[in-house]
């Protein structure tokens, strides 16, 4: 991330200043729960993260479930593929989900 707050991977960029997403220069609007596991995961896009992972990093002080996580990430994935970024976050059978930085 640069000094700007921007992150990139492929055609997505998030700005975590603003809290906006933008895929090849579409807006794409997010709820602040998919914003945070968006922007989390693009921090570190080719790690695996579990769902309990993300519930602690994205939903501090929640009694979420995992499968709350599923359907977040669900979500995401098709508002994401919806605006040209398919397959994002990729999800890692057993284990959770990730970004990729692979076309």
């Amino acid at each position: 991330m640069g000094a700007s707050g921007v992150l990139r991977i492929r055609t997505v960029e998030i700005d975590t200043i603003s809290h906006i997403v933008r895929v090849d220069d579409k807006e794409v609007a997010l709820t602040l729960t998919e914003f945070r596991l968006l922007a989390h995961m693009a921090r570190s896009p080719t790690r695996v993260f579990t769902r309990g992972d993300l519930v602690d990093a994205c939903m501090p002080g929640s009694d979420a479930l995992d499968r709350t996580v599923d359907s977040h990430v669900s979500k995401l994935r098709r508002k994401l593929d919806q605006a040209g970024a398919p397959n994002m976050p990729e999800g890692v059978r057993g284990v959770g989900y990730r970004l990729t930085s692979r076309a």
